[in-house]
């Protein structure tokens, strides 16, 4: 306190000189429009730029919840319509599938083998043999993990085949990639019987312990059979841009050992 007593004692010249100044100043914007609109336009500025980044940081913050808000969201109904989708096999029970949120980390798309980096891993439940998709479509395999980070092989990977259906006839073939194009891949062991036509909706078949049935893929671009064959060749395109993936989901199958040996035993 007797400090405090001091300081007011040393700068009582300077306490007086601005007490002055901002009575002076107060008078001075009271009584005269002009300096007094020019103060509080000025005033004014500078409070709603205060204002205008509260809100910037607020609806930012908003913002993160929102999206956590819309993952969940995104979840629950990919989930459900998975599920209502999967048809259970003796003891294997509906609800097996469920999703992991992830973001990507490293995404190759230009050579003949490519790969993604997801910052999910053994903590957040993702195993080996998981699948990878978006709301969009298939976008991999999960091939390796680490406490906090997985890798997956992509669907653009010259090495990775997918059980594939044609959605209106039901069709099963093998769905890979070609190499040519981010935004294509081709479809093969399809009969001329199924009719194909441009535009049908290529999804997965179910034929696997990793991809549920109707998984979305892409639709037919081009299609045709090859001389001395019953068969099509179809080029499917992707209704994913895997160029600009940036978030995806884990798809894993609860029942996925069982299953397999259920299928192996028989």
């Amino acid at each position: 306190m007797r400090n405090f007593i001091d300081y007011l004692i040393k700068n009582t010249s300077s306490i007086i000189y601005l007490f002055l100044i901002t009575i002076a100043l107060t008078q001075i914007f009271s009584r005269n429009y002009y300096q007094n609109s020019v103060f509080n336009l000025y005033f004014s500025d500078i409070t709603n730029s205060f204002i205008d980044k509260k809100n910037n940081i607020t609806s930012y913050l908003k913002l993160i919840e929102e999206n956590k808000r819309l993952v969940r969201e995104n979840i629950y109904l990919l989930e459900e319509s998975i599920n209502s989708n999967y048809l259970s096999l003796d003891s294997i029970q509906k609800d097996n599938f469920e999703l992991i949120p992830a973001g990507i980390i490293s995404n190759s798309i230009r050579f003949d083998k490519n790969f993604i980096t997801l910052n999910a891993g053994d903590n957040d439940g993702v195993e080996i043999d998981d699948g990878i998709i978006t709301k969009f479509g298939i976008i991999g395999i999960i091939n390796k993990t680490s406490d906090k980070f997985s890798t997956g092989i992509s669907l653009l990977n010259s090495e990775i085949k997918i059980n594939a259906m044609v959605k209106k006839t039901n069709h099963f073939g093998s769905l890979f990639w070609d190499g040519l194009s981010h935004e294509k891949v081709k479809l093969t062991d399809i009969p001329k019987s199924a009719n194909i036509s441009k535009g049908d909706t290529i999804v997965s078949g179910g034929m696997s312990y990793i991809f549920p049935k109707n998984i979305l893929i892409g639709v037919v671009d081009d299609y045709s059979i090859p001389e001395s064959t019953n068969y099509y060749d179809i080029t499917i395109r992707l209704f994913e841009d895997f160029g600009a993936i940036r978030n995806v989901f884990v798809i894993k199958n609860n029942s996925f050992d069982e299953l397999k040996s259920l299928i192996e035993n028989e």
